[in-house]
């Protein structure tokens, strides 16, 4: 994170000489840092309830400020980060739940179909990648990328250079097109 390099910056510069100069905007956001990123660490951990999470989220908030600071500036810069900080935790306990929908329609979708031929697995399998493949090559990709590997729609949504909500609803059609050729098969 930006933020989290001008902080070592800082401190490095503290040890080094002065032939270096940093700026006010630097040494202010500096102090930023180091006053508030343990409250809003634990306020991100209260929130995700994971280390890792809470330290990406602080990170995350922190870099845009950093970007934004000039306007922050004659601000509350606290009450920004901390708003700031709440919000990515709260959307990403959404994420985290939506992601859980999903699994758990997913594995509901395999019970069905294992309750009712359970020596057909390996039909229901080929079935299942069948149906996932005939997904459009741009929805299939996200599928794979968010579902199956596991990763966050924010980083698909870096990686693909789309929104976050264009990731979600991507992910949606996937599911309902799944659902809808499980409930086909069904019948037939």
């Amino acid at each position: 994170m930006h933020a989290e390099k001008l902080l070592l910056k800082l401190h490095s510069h503290e040890k080094e000489d002065m032939s270096v100069p940093i700026t006010i905007r630097q040494k202010e956001f500096g102090e930023l840092y180091k006053s508030n990123y343990s409250k809003l660490f634990y306020c991100a951990l209260d929130i995700v309830e994971n280390e890792e999470w809470a330290k990406d989220i602080v990170g995350e908030v922190f870099s845009k400020a950093w970007t934004a600071y000039e306007k922050l500036r004659d601000t509350d810069v606290a009450s920004y980060l901390y708003i700031s900080v709440r919000n990515r935790s709260i959307d990403h306990v959404r994420r985290q739940h939506a992601m859980r929908g999903y699994h758990k329609v997913f594995l509901e979708i395999e019970r069905e179909w294992h309750d009712h031929h359970t020596n057909e697995t390996e039909d229901d399998l080929r079935y299942m990648h069948q149906v996932i493949s005939e997904l459009p090559e741009r929805q299939k990709h996200i599928f794979h990328q968010c579902f199956l590997d596991g990763k966050r729609y924010v980083d698909v949504a870096k990686e693909m250079q789309l929104s976050e909500s264009s990731i979600h609803k991507y992910m949606v059609k996937s599911f309902a097109f799944i659902r809808e050729r499980f409930k086909k098969r069904k019948i037939e």
